[in-house]
């Protein structure tokens, strides 16, 4: 009777767990962002930028002042969209799964997911790609990534 009873909560227990899994421990679950057709600009603020080398990676978590002085700016303008706080380059937009890409040359993208109500982006680049002020430790091999949150503005 104790080894039925065993089972059964063994049972139950395995259950619970193969629920709780394929529902990734109820996190949610990342979407693809979809660009609306009204957007003018999407803008994002970092809150932490990791520098990083073959034989060095730093982490910075970005106070206020250092968020706004490296913000992300994409203008939209006829439907193209341009890197606007990295000297205007043109952006191509992709996606895969439920992540929405933007790239420019090689070395250099911009990822966004939607989670819950909010968008958060990865914006990464080649060190040889960024100004002498944004790289002065990372050269010849070195990137930068930032995290943050972003807004897409509508009709401004």
């Amino acid at each position: 009777m104790k080894s039925t009873k065993r089972m059964g909560a063994m049972a139950v227990a395995t259950a619970l767990f193969c629920l709780m899994a394929s529902s990734s421990f109820g996190q949610a679950q990342p979407k693809r962002v979809e660009i609306p057709a009204g957007a003018t600009a999407l803008e994002g603020l970092p809150t932490v930028r990791i520098d990083s080398t073959q034989g060095r990676t730093a982490r910075l978590v970005l106070g206020a002042a250092e968020a706004k002085n490296e913000r992300l700016l994409i203008r939209v303008v006829d439907g193209k969209f341009y890197w606007t706080s990295r000297g205007d380059r043109p952006l191509q937009l992709t996606s895969s799964g439920e992540f929405t890409y933007f790239s420019s040359e090689p070395g250099s993208y911009i990822r966004l997911t939607r989670v819950d109500d909010k968008v958060t982006y990865v914006e990464h680049m080649d060190a040889a790609l960024l100004s002498s002020t944004t790289r002065p430790a990372l050269l010849p091999f070195g990137t930068v990534t930032w995290w943050g949150e972003l807004k897409i503005v509508l009709g401004k």
